[in-house]
């Protein structure tokens, strides 16, 4: 039974060839390449995991930024918003609206409301195309994630699927 294994990664880029991932054990000499190829494949699967949870929190965060955006916007829109300074706080310091696009003081006309409004949502169509960008991402992680787990599980199986063989990689 291995105590411990450290397993690290540099990049190498020999002129004109493709970059590769070099990889170093310490701790491992036990280790068959099987082993080694499994281990490495079952912890970038991992990152990879660690990754995307962390997209996906990311995400649920801009949805709840989503859905208060969107409530202003309606009040916005129908007049009805009674705390100015608690909206424009919010465009301005979550959205990153600037005080041109969300004024001290909101011209409750038309003209005023349509100018911060039509600024709005352009912050909201850059948050939607974002949003979008995150879950292609998210997608990509979990696929990559899948093979690299799917690869270290084979690479397992096939250099005995002992449960001390496993123990030992993992």
């Amino acid at each position: 039974m291995i105590a411990s294994v450290q397993i690290s990664t540099n990049r190498y880029a020999p002129p004109e060839a493709a970059a590769v991932n070099m990889y170093s054990v310490d701790g491992g000499e036990q280790l068959t390449l099987g082993q080694l190829m499994a281990a490495v494949c079952i912890r970038a699967g991992a990152n990879m995991e660690a990754q995307s949870v962390n997209k996906m929190n990311l995400m649920n965060n801009n949805v709840e930024l989503l859905k208060t955006a969107a409530e202003y916007l309606g009040q916005l829109a129908t007049d009805s918003v009674s705390d100015w300074a608690t909206v424009r706080n919010f465009l301005r310091g979550t959205l990153g609206m600037t005080s041109a696009e969300a004024p001290d003081t909101l011209d409750t006309s038309y003209n005023g409301r349509f100018k911060v409004i039509n600024a709005l949502k352009n912050h909201l169509e850059a948050l939607t195309r974002q949003a979008q960008e995150d879950m292609i991402d998210v997608q990509s992680l979990i696929s990559r994630r899948d093979v690299c787990m799917t690869t270290g599980s084979s690479l397992v199986k096939s250099t005995g699927g002992s449960q001390n063989n496993t123990a030992s990689i993992l």
